[in-house]
């Protein structure tokens, strides 16, 4: 008599979802002092050196080599460094249902990550690099646990505040002020403050800033635009108040920044 021990099962329709990611990659970091990042993505960090932090909802934590950090859309948290350090992230998005996913950096085992960074290193050319980002990508969504989502009949904002967010992601170099967006969305201007506040735990202001640094980080390391291109491109009059924004930011010129990433190994 035999025993089967295997799971045994059918799936008759099998849920349509899929991820883009907009960045990423490997390199050496020497300055990480952020304070109240807030991007309408997901982020995916994983250091092989100790020196860096995440602070969120008031608790700091090591990003300790055994440990890789999922950070869920709209989530703010600051980052420190104590010394120089080896920074593997991916930036992007992924469909239902993980955009019930709660605030908060989840933690994993970077095993995984570890092994599957050899094969990044081997150099196989962008197509394997595409593949391999995947790979890690839903290793790690696999892993979240039930208790991280919310309830299918609940969101991780309201649903104005999301609509909010939505036109901020798409057209914050032209957004005119919060009464434009107000009138939009159909809310009170103190009404807006209140629940932007509570749902992605920043100001306005700060978020769509956020989303402009963002964007203008992409375009320098992805583009071969002029920094007065970008200004102009991420809602800035010029080169010089882009250029003091980039810096108050990223404690770095966007210049400097952009030749840092270009001569990175």
């Amino acid at each position: 008599m035999s025993n089967h021990t295997e799971k045994l099962f059918h799936l008759s329709q099998i849920p349509s979802f899929d991820i883009r990611i907009f960045t990423g990659g490997y390199t050496f970091v020497e300055s990480w002092d952020h304070t109240n990042v807030n991007l309408g993505i997901w982020l995916l960090y994983w250091n092989p050196d100790t020196g860096a932090e995440l602070e969120w909802n008031g608790k700091q934590r090591g990003m300790s080599p055994d440990l890789l950090f999922l950070i869920p859309p709209y989530t703010t948290f600051s980052t420190r460094a104590r010394n120089p350090f080896r920074h593997f992230y991916l930036h992007f998005d992924a469909a239902p249902p993980f955009n019930r996913v709660k605030q908060g950096p989840l933690s994993f085992s970077s095993t995984y990550a570890a092994e599957l960074l050899n094969r990044f290193q081997s150099g196989n050319g962008e197509t394997a690099y595409a593949l391999l980002c995947r790979l890690l990508v839903y290793e790690y969504l696999l892993r979240i646990p039930q208790k991280a989502f919310l309830p299918p009949d609940e969101t991780v904002l309201d649903t104005r505040i999301q609509r909010a967010v939505e036109i901020m992601n798409r057209e914050y170099a032209t957004l005119s002020g919060n009464h434009e967006l107000c009138r939009r969305i159909g809310m009170s201007l103190n009404n807006f403050h209140h629940l932007f506040r509570a749902g992605t735990g920043t100001t306005p202001k700060h978020y769509l800033l956020n989303q402009r640094m963002e964007a203008a980080r992409r375009k320098l390391i992805s583009t071969e635009k002029s920094i007065e291109e970008i200004a102009a491109e991420t809602g800035y009059a010029d080169r010089y108040h882009f250029s003091k924004a980039f810096k108050h930011f990223y404690a770095c010129s966007p210049a400097a920044y952009r030749s840092r990433m270009q001569n990175r190994p």
